[in-house]
């Protein structure tokens, strides 16, 4: 790739091709890149009233694009390209991906907000989309909430398969993100040279990474273990989800084996610019949600231990500089990482040597995240809602 072709979002380029070669450039190809299929049959819908256009979507996916009256070419194709299970997919080892993700209980739910969003809102390029939609900073509890949700549902038993809730979301996240690039492009405030493309596929691979490779390293940070396969089964799971979600699939492979995964993620650190005004005023909102969602009186005197806490996870799994460019308050509750980790390692040593406990753990863990998304859900369905 040409030097004068890099978005200006693009640092260390220099050290990035010396450590990674052709990785590099091939990375910063990917920042200037979207989602054509997605993007063609959202533009395909654009004549119709919004409402009209979304129930059409729903029936497609609900029933499938032959359900369609008349569908427009590009949303059959964009339907025969989702229905499409990819040779590498194997619904088993998703199955054992799905199991490890229970198994962490309510501690990824934590790891999710503190290390994988946050790790996300450190590059103010990747953000600008979302910052764009104001959703974060202006209804930060209702999309924490509905992230949850969406993480909950792909990490069931079977969460991918084609009409199970897991995947029906993925695709509709997905066309949702087709109408925010749409939305994006015509208000004419995006600045590709600086930013490229927005929602692209470098940054939509960030997403998998921060929901699989950084979610089994907060866990490890936290005191939970994993067998080999459990480790590349939960990323294998994500890595479909990834490709239901319209990431390029030669990007997918380099999540596999997990240590190409880590190099790769290094990689995808390093090019980050840093973060803006938008990054912190995200994560601002996003470490207060306990704060803004407490209804009992109970809540709300848990509420501020919650968020020093989470502050705390933050410095720990991030490191102090990120935490600092985002200004996350620097208290001794970083080091609350350590007892958490002797607690948790305890538990692990029974559940290795307790017949049944691993499938125990698994049950109660899920148990425990779906019932704390129904608190945060309020009892209302999410929207997923582009704008």
């Amino acid at each position: 790739m040409a030097e004068q072709d890099f978005p200006r979002r693009y640092v260390n380029r220099d050290e990035a091709r010396r450590e990674y070669g052709v990785l590099a450039d091939e990375y910063a190809r990917h920042l200037t890149l979207a989602d054509p299929l997605a993007d063609a049959a959202v533009d395909s819908l654009s004549s119709m009233p919004r409402a009209d256009a979304m129930r059409l979507m729903q029936v497609a996916l609900a029933r499938g694009v032959g359900a369609v009256e008349d569908p427009p070419e590009a949303l059959v194709r964009f339907f025969e390209s989702v229905d499409t299970i990819p040779a590498w997919a194997d619904f088993e080892q998703m199955r054992l991906g799905a199991q490890t993700f229970q198994r962490i209980g309510n501690a990824g739910l934590l790891i999710l907000s503190a290390w994988s969003l946050m790790n996300g809102y450190h590059s103010g390029a990747a953000v600008k989309a979302l910052a764009f939609t104001k959703q974060l900073r202006e209804r930060a509890p209702r999309r924490l909430a509905e992230t949850s949700r969406f993480v909950t549902e792909v990490t069931q038993l079977d969460g991918m398969r084609r009409h199970a809730s897991g995947f029906q979301i993925t695709v509709h996240v997905r066309l949702m993100h087709a109408f925010v690039r749409r939305g994006v492009e015509r208000s004419g405030t995006w600045d590709h040279e600086a930013w490229g493309a927005p929602i692209n596929q470098a940054d939509m691979l960030g997403t998998v990474i921060e929901f699989s490779l950084l979610v089994l390293e907060g866990a490890r940070q936290m005191g939970f273990e994993f067998e080999p396969e459990e480790a590349e089964a939960l990323v294998h799971l994500w890595s479909y989800v990834g490709y239901v979600s319209g990431v390029d699939e030669a990007l997918l492979a380099h999540l596999t084996p997990e240590p190409d995964g880590v190099r790769y993620a290094h990689l995808v650190k390093l090019v980050q610019p840093g973060p803006d005004e938008d990054s912190r005023a995200l994560a601002e909102a996003l470490r207060t949600v306990p704060l803004q969602t407490a209804k009992s009186l109970f809540e709300r005197q848990l509420a501020p231990f919650i968020v020093r806490y989470h502050d705390g996870l933050v410095r720990a799994f991030n490191g102090d500089a990120i935490a600092d460019d985002l200004r996350i308050p620097d208290t001794p509750w970083k080091h609350a990482i350590h007892p958490t980790r002797a607690f948790v390692r305890t538990l692990e040593r029974i559940r290795r040597r307790v017949p049944y406990a691993n499938r125990a753990a698994t049950f109660v863990g899920n148990r425990m995240i779906r019932a704390e998304v129904r608190r945060m859900l309020g009892g209302r369905e999410p929207s997923f809602r582009a704008h």
